[in-house]
This record gives C-alpha cells, structure tokens and sequence, in this order.
C-alpha cells in the first residue's frame, strides 16, 4: 500500500533531478504523509481548495520541509489570487531543492499576471537553463514576449513550442492571433486553422478564425464560426458585436441589430465582472470581494467562473453564517450547471449543519430529481411538507414527479460550467 501512495504521490507532485533533494524526500516520505499529499492533491483538482489547505496543514505538522508540499500549497494560493503568498511558497521550494522542476516556471506564471513582464521573462529563462526547455515553458515565454511588445522575440517562442509540441493547439492559437497583430492576417488565419483542427469544438478557438475571417472580408466563412459562440456565450461582447458586423455585411440588418443590442448588454456586464475583479485584485482576502465576483458572473451567466469565485472566498476565515450564504449560493450555481450530484452533496452539507433552512431542502430535493434519484426527491420534499404543510413550490413539485412526463421538468438545465474565459 505505500508503494502504490508513493506512486500515486509522485505523479502528482512536481519534479526535481534525479536523486535530487525533493526525490529523496519522497523515497523517505511516511505513509500517513504521503496519504495527506495525494488527499490533497485530489481536493485541489476537484477546486474544493479550503479542504486541500486543511490537508497541506496535516503534511506540516510532519514533514515542515517537504518540498513538495511548498509546491503545492503555492498552485493553491495561485488559483485563490492570493499571488504574493503563493511566490513565497515557490521560494520556499528553491530553497529547499534549488533543482526542483516547476517553481521557478510558476513563479514566471504569477509574475506574468502581476504585469511584471521581464521578471516573469527570466523566471522563464532560468527554468529552462535549470530543467531544460518544454512546450509550456515556450509559450509562456511567447505569451510574455508579445505582451511586452517584442513580437520577434515571441514568434521564436511559439515555434519552438511547436518544435517541441507539433500538436499544442494553445500555441497556434496564440501565434495566430500575434500574426493578426502584426498585420499577417494571411499567416494568422492558417496558423489558427490548425489549432481549432486539433480542438474543433473548442468555442476560443472558432471565434478567433470566426474574427480572421472577417477580417479578411470573407463574412460567408466567418458566419458558422462566430454563430455558436454567440449562442453559447450571451456574455462575450466580441462574439455579439462581430456577429452583429458579419450580418450587417450580408445584408442581414433585423439579425445585426439584435446582436448589436447583445453585444451592447454583454459590455455592461463585463465592465461590472471587471469592477468585482479589480477589487479582489485589491484585496483578495476579502470574502466580500469574491462574493461580489460570484454574483456578478452569475449575473453575466458565466457560471463556471462564478463557482470558481465562491469557492475562492470559502478559503478565507469567514463568520459561519456568511460561509453558509455562500455554500448555498455554489450549491444552487452547480444546480444551474446541470451539476446535479455536486450540488446534492452540498445541500446536505448545508442542511447537517442548519436542518430548518427551507430553500435548501427544497433545493435538495430538485437535486435528487435531476440525478435521476426520484425516491429520494419525493422523501426530500415530504419531509419539508412535514415542516411546512402549504409550501406551495414542494406541492408543485411533488405533483410533478406525479405525472406521467415527470423527467422532462427535472432534467438538468445542460448550461456549459466549463467556462473559464
């Protein structure tokens, strides 16, 4: 068993040369230890990032030097924007194992979305003169290199990506879009054809050859780009506004119009998600802020990144009544995901802890009906009745699983929860 953990342990973890100092930390890792790693590597992939945290305090209080654990707990601090605490954790890495793959490659990272460019540049550069080049390492570099304003510099990163990678779509498409900056729109559309033929249903993608189409005045082509994206992003004011201008070409104005009016909605709602952000890029530590966040992308039905908010602000130390406002608030979001077994694990979280919240059971039982657990709807919403005996949402709920048709009015609503742009 402990060498099936350590296996376990040591795919999740980051790396380091071999017989190197994080390697020989692993070799002589404790089972229990080991155990608490791999516990909190799997709550940190799920994003339950409060429970993951818990986890890296276990591996502390036995193995403080654990280099591997430094690592960890700075991708946690990463994803929760708390960028300044996640940099001393990588540090704390190198210090340790000077050799450690990775920390000096996510130090750039942060420092990357800190808008320091050259820092971020030398991190980059260090990691590969340290570890050796990879894929990601050379798009990232690309990335920071176009952001600077070195478009030379960049283009050789993104190939050497490719050179490295011949199928790492991400890289065409950011190439793509630097050749469109820099008035190759020709070289531009073809490079970002090859990345959507790696990932075709990918919607970042159809939009960006969508737009160089446009661009390059072929409206035809660019319509079955940008069309799904509209129609599955309300909230991307590009996709509306550029639609908009392809019908308009084709002499399509009642159909330009409309989307004109969307794309009109989809900037006042962007620049509200930008207000939220720039706050939490203030203060991250304030639960406020990510609740603010949260309500705003939900607002813009950009679900998947409102989830992610809420779950950020449950990392911090917020009074019991305020967490459970916002446990409720995630529960619903995955509701509205179509996330029927995430949100039903937790309502009955919520409900362990505060039994007599209505809206919760009724929420629970609306869970149940989406996953296909009907019995158990029934139960749910008979005991609220029970509670309250003319409720009337949980009678017309009932009377629902009643019908002949009952699954067409619980199936889940199917909304995209991937969203992360």
């Amino acid at each position: 068993m402990r060498t099936r953990l350590l296996l376990l342990f040591l795919l999740a973890a980051g790396c380091s040369e071999p017989n190197g100092i994080a390697e020989e930390q692993r070799k002589n890792l404790s089972p229990w230890v080991a155990r608490y790693m791999i516990e909190a590597e799997n709550a940190f992939g799920r994003g339950i990032y409060e429970l993951a945290l818990t986890y890296t305090d276990s591996v502390e209080a036995y193995a403080p030097e654990l280099a591997d654990l430094h690592y960890l707990r700075g991708r946690i601090y990463t994803q929760l924007n708390r960028l300044d605490v996640a940099q001393a954790a990588y540090q704390t890495v190198l210090e340790i194992d000077p050799a450690y793959a990775g920390a000096r490659f996510a130090m750039g990272l942060n420092r990357f979305r800190r808008g320091k460019l050259r820092d971020a540049i030398n991190s980059y550069l260090e990691e590969e003169s340290q570890v050796g080049p990879t894929t990601a390492l050379y798009h990232e570099l690309g990335r920071a290199y176009a952001k600077l304003g070195v478009p030379d510099s960049a283009q050789i990163a993104y190939r050497q990506a490719l050179t490295i990678d011949p199928d790492h779509a991400m890289t065409y498409m950011w190439l793509g879009q630097l050749l469109e900056e820099t008035g190759d729109l020709e070289g531009a559309l073809e490079t970002s054809l090859a990345g959507l033929r790696l990932r075709p249903d990918d919607l970042d993608y159809q939009y960006i050859v969508g737009t160089q189409y446009f661009r390059l005045d072929s409206a035809e082509a660019a319509l079955p780009y940008l069309e799904p994206v509209a129609e599955k992003r309300s909230w991307h004011h590009g996709a509306q506004f550029n639609l908009g201008q392809v019908y308009m070409r084709l002499g399509r104005e009642s159909d330009a119009e409309m989307y004109f009016a969307r794309a009109d909605q989809a900037q006042q709602l962007q620049q509200r998600v930008n207000e939220a952000q720039n706050a939490i890029n203030n203060d991250p530590g304030s639960p406020a802020n990510w609740i603010e966040l949260g309500n705003r992308l939900r607002q813009a039905k950009r679900f998947g990144r409102a989830i992610e908010a809420y779950k950020n602000g449950l990392t911090i130390d917020v009074p019991p009544g305020l967490a459970l406002y916002m446990q409720t608030n995630l529960a619903t979001l995955y509701l509205e995901c179509g996330d029927a077994t995430e949100a039903a694990n937790r309502l009955e979280a919520i409900l362990r802890a505060d039994p007599t919240l209505t809206a919760a059971r009724l929420n629970l039982g609306v869970a149940y009906a989406q996953g296909g657990r009907l019995d158990d709807a029934r139960a749910t919403w008979v005991e609220l009745l029970e509670r309250e005996p003319t409720h009337e949402n949980a009678l017309a709920y009932l009377e629902l699983l009643d019908s002949t048709d009952q699954t067409e009015h619980v199936e889940a609503s199917g909304t995209d929860c991937l969203d992360t742009g």
